[in-house]
């Protein structure tokens, strides 16, 4: 998609050649953008993270991306500066990635590569930071002033706005959500390492992941047959199709883990009391997910807290870490930072 976002924020320079970029990293896809100097997405590419090729393969896939849209839509322009949502904890200062784990990485100082590749600063932040940004800025505009986002894709991950300012926590490890632990004994291991995350139960992954188990038990027969016994193929897309048809077997699957969502943001409502819990994500299309969360949040958190709470759907879709990479750009121009 190519169009306008509207902007209150103000313009980034005053030569329209001058262009700024964005990249959502993911764990299944990376999609990158570039932005005039006036907030309009020129253009935009969406591939395979494919992160089996580990570091550098990732690495090349987001410099081509970023080379294409400059060799494109971007033919002639000035690059001023780039920022990359990046799953897991970062170091936003220095461009370091912690860790990844949906991704594999550990210890990854990827803000240094791509700016000596590119020749422009490079900021790196959390793409759940950059997704709730996104969503503050152009999906909800003015309308809250502490807003927690979620993202419910292949993991879970979100951020936390407060006043219009990111909360990053002490060492820019904030609002991991989705390694909040949920079930202490006997959860399923979790991408982190840990046992019980709220990933393990809640996520893409994990319904994918408890579908094929129910197979391999002779339960979920229409899923079985829809793919022809090949469960490698059984992932949470294919069981809310076929939720969505009717089957309860493919139903139960995703209100359990809806429940363990709502759990989670029971959890979070108690901690942060704020005005509103917008999701996003893959799983936030699914007709099942709002009602059940909705439903567990009312009874687990306090009454307090959720008289006057709002627990909305994502109004950016996919290009919610996208555009929180522009809102954060922006700011970083305002504020006159030379480099991360």
């Amino acid at each position: 998609m190519s169009g306008r976002y509207s902007n209150s924020c103000g313009r980034l320079d005053a030569m329209s050649e001058k262009v700024v970029a964005g990249i959502d990293l993911g764990g299944t896809k990376l999609l990158g953008g570039i932005f005039s100097e006036d907030g309009v997405l020129m253009g935009e590419r969406l591939i395979s993270t494919c992160a089996s090729q580990g570091v550098a393969g990732v690495s090349d896939r987001i410099k081509w991306v970023l080379d294409d849209l400059m060799d494109g839509p971007g033919r002639g322009c000035a690059l001023q500066g780039v920022a990359v949502a990046s799953p897991g904890p970062v170091d936003y200062r220095r461009g370091f990635i912690y860790e990844a784990p949906n991704l594999g990485w550990k210890g990854v100082p990827l803000g240094a590569e791509l700016q000596k590749a590119w020749g422009a600063p490079v900021w790196i932040e959390n793409d759940g930071n950059l997704a709730a940004l996104g969503e503050y800025v152009f999906g909800y505009p003015g309308k809250y002033g502490i807003m927690l986002y979620l993202t419910v894709s292949t993991g879970i991950g979100g951020g936390l706005i407060i006043d219009g300012e990111i909360y990053r926590g002490a060492d820019g490890g904030a609002c991991e959500f989705g390694h909040m632990t949920i079930l202490p004994e006997g959860g399923p291991r979790c991408g982190c390492g840990n046992f019980g995350c709220l990933e393990s139960l809640a996520s893409g992954t994990a319904i994918g992941r408890v579908a094929r188990e129910a197979v391999a038990r002779g339960r979920c027969r229409i899923v079985s047959k829809a793919v022809d016994g090949q469960d490698g193929e059984i992932d949470a897309r294919l069981v809310c199709e076929i939720s969505d048809a009717g089957d309860e077997s493919a139903s139960f699957i995703l209100d359990e883990a809806f429940n363990y969502l709502g759990i989670g943001v029971a959890n979070l409502v108690n901690l942060f009391n704020p005005e509103a819990v917008i999701i996003g994500g893959g799983l936030a299309g699914n007709q099942r997910l709002f009602p059940v969360v909705r439903e567990v949040v009312s009874q687990r958190a306090y009454a307090s807290s959720t008289e006057n709470l709002d627990i909305l759907p994502a109004r950016l879709g996919g290009r919610a870490g996208l555009m929180g990479c522009w809102a954060y750009l922006l700011r970083v121009r305002q504020a006159g930072a030379k480099s991360p």
